[in-house]
């Protein structure tokens, strides 16, 4: 919070001078409250990318905006989906794929801007022991992956549009937070996840990953972007607009230069690992990213939606008929 200006007034200052200065002090104390009120729900807890979250409060750009912008970290992109259409949030920062299956479920959310088009979903081993050169080179290899979510979903939707049958995978069950222990141990081969994520981790293991980025195989999942509460949208459409272009600045700051960002966030919250790690787990999703230089930064284009819903519909992971134009909306990005 910030300090407030306390003047003193002493017993023999003449009323007028008085009134001007209860005058400043009723302006100093309303001012902050002429900002919009917003606040965002994040997609997990804290992680480097949300670095460009807390760049963008630091310098000010959403106080320069005119919002005073609450930010809260969530617990999952299905969770952050469902508490922002609900009203619980005014946006979110969310995983696209999550969003596309909480709207085909009725949950009252639009995504407003997507800045990842290619989903960061992999499998991630050891380049001394692996050797990922396709789909076929997953047979044979025990394959670390957690149940259900976005594992699961990129799991079925990798095997039926590559024509791999699943029971012809080594699939180990493993709950999210042993994959790491269990890749660095050897009992996996490899690991189901965010190559961003898994990357880093065997580098500051001092191991050199080997990677199979789905997107290269066909599975045309969307990564990060924005999601709103659809009543906020149509209420407060200006400070959406303002939000998102404060954002981008966040973002082009973080890119320009990520050890300070790093740096930055690991002084502020609570990010296991090096800032060295850091920089590698946030610069690994900046390269899978749209670039916040890029004039249409966060735009959506119908194809790559009706891609997403045609897609999740072979594996009936949405049902319905609704529109990929409800899905999304462009109204909003800078």
């Amino acid at each position: 919070m910030k300090d407030r200006c306390i003047v003193p007034i002493s017993a023999g200052r003449p009323l007028s001078a008085l009134a001007a200065v209860v005058g400043l002090a009723a302006g100093l104390i309303a001012s902050p409250a002429a900002a919009q009120k917003m606040n965002l729900l994040l997609d997990w807890a804290w992680l480097p990318y949300h670095t460009v979250f807390l760049t963008a409060e630091d310098r000010g750009f959403y106080r320069d905006a005119g919002l005073d912008l609450k930010i809260e970290q969530g617990r999952g992109s299905a969770t952050t989906a469902v508490v922002v259409g609900q009203g619980g949030f005014d946006i979110g920062h969310i995983n696209v794929t999550n969003a596309a299956q909480a709207i085909a479920k009725g949950v009252p959310l639009k995504v407003v801007a997507v800045y990842q088009h290619r989903s960061s979903a992999s499998f991630i081993g050891m380049k001394d022991k692996v050797q990922l050169k396709g789909p076929e080179s997953l047979k044979g290899i025990k394959i670390g992956s957690t149940p259900g979510g976005s594992d699961g979903l990129s799991l079925a939707l990798f095997t039926k549009l590559n024509n791999i049958p699943k029971d012809s995978l080594n699939i180990v069950g493993l709950d999210g937070a042993a994959k790491r222990a269990a890749l660095l141990n050897g009992v996996v081969d490899v690991v189901s996840g965010d190559s961003h994520a898994y990357a880093a981790i065997l580098r500051g293991s001092g191991k050199e990953p080997a990677l199979l980025l789905l997107a290269d195989y066909g599975v045309p999942l969307l990564g990060f972007g924005f999601a709103v509460n659809e009543p906020f949208a149509k209420r407060e459409p200006q400070a959406i607009k303002k939000f998102l272009a404060a954002t981008k600045r966040g973002f082009d700051v973080a890119v320009d230069d990520p050890r300070a960002a790093c740096a930055f966030i690991q002084s502020k919250v609570l990010i296991p690992g090096s800032v060295e790690q850091c920089v590698d787990y946030f610069m690994g999703l900046v390269t899978l990213s749209q670039s916040p230089k890029d004039a249409n930064w966060g735009r959506q284009s119908p194809d790559e939606w009706e891609k997403l819903v045609a897609t999740l519909k072979s594996v009936d992971e949405i049902q319905g008929d609704k529109k990929s134009s409800e899905y999304f909306t462009n109204d909003f990005v800078p």
